[in-house]
């Protein structure tokens, strides 16, 4: 223990007496301070403990943590993985021959922005339905020919084939355009228009055939077929025309302006007109 002397005014010739002071922590005050470095110490190593043990449990190492690895491309994780808020990023794909499984409890929404942070597209998964609002939207195969598209205006369907295997067929409420309308094997194809027209138009032919059945035209108007600049064909053995009126006319009748005999020719099956009370003669431009 260190001691030294305090000096003091002295007359001259006087000593000054001996003044010993003690330096250092006794009594109760010692006490208090070891028992506050052995709590300190107990709580550094409860925290070192902790802190290992987390370590361990929660598996940190230089490549990440537990199933949470740091690749140079990014971050993988092997297992299920549960997100309680929002992810962002710019590819999610699985391990190489695993598949990848996203689920929700309630329902799973897609958003893609643009650079100023706006959503531009979004997919909605929800209860029951699936919901994609864009302004395009595209179904293309693995070789990268588009097989569906939607936009504001169209929808284009560039399969070679589209199916519509419903009882109740399909309902459009515009006009369809496709090259080849056909029923199933075994099934009949039935066209119709409960209240209005039914108009088939084509820029070169339209071409109407049944290999097997019947060819049935139901309307409660008029049933109009015109060819503008080519003819209309009708090839079969037998062409009837049912219902149709005949005049009975008594003595020698009234003649009609317009009223004409329906003849063909024999060569060719084409239909012409003659006068109404002459014999069928044809000229050379007729049934040539």
């Amino acid at each position: 223990m260190d001691s030294g002397r305090a000096d003091n005014n002295w007359a001259d010739g006087q000593t000054s007496p001996d003044v010993i002071y003690k330096v250092g922590i006794y009594g109760w005050r010692k006490r208090c301070l070891y028992l506050f470095i052995l709590l300190l110490m107990v709580l550094i190593i409860i925290n070192m403990s902790l802190t290992i043990w987390i370590l361990r449990v929660m598996d940190f190492s230089l490549d990440g943590m537990g199933k949470l690895r740091i690749v140079p491309d990014g971050i993988r994780v092997e297992g299920d993985s549960e997100f309680i808020n929002g992810i962002y990023a710019s590819k999610i794909q699985s391990r190489h021959n695993s598949a990848l499984y996203i689920e929700s409890a309630r329902n799973v929404t897609i958003h893609a922005r643009d650079g100023g942070g706006d959503v531009t597209n979004r997919l909605f998964i929800g209860d029951k339905k699936v919901e994609s609002y864009c302004n395009l939207f595209e179904v293309k195969n693995n070789d990268g020919e588009k097989l569906f598209s939607v936009d504001n205006s169209k929808t284009v369907i560039n399969t070679d084939e589209l199916r519509i295997a419903g009882e109740g067929g399909s309902i459009f409420s515009g006009s369809v355009q496709t090259p080849k309308v056909r029923a199933e094997a075994a099934s009949s194809l039935r066209v119709e228009s409960p209240t209005r027209d039914v108009k088939v138009h084509a820029p070169q032919g339209v071409e109407i055939k049944s290999t097997l059945g019947d060819i049935t035209v139901n309307t409660r108007g008029k049933v109009n077929i015109q060819s503008k600049d080519n003819a209309i064909h009708l090839d079969s053995k037998n062409i009837a025309l049912k219902n149709v009126k005949v005049s009975t006319p008594v003595g020698t009748g009234t003649q009609y302006p317009g009223v004409y005999q329906l003849c063909v020719c024999d060569n060719n099956g084409r239909l012409f007109l003659a006068a109404p009370n002459a014999n069928c003669y044809a000229t050379a431009d007729v049934c040539s």
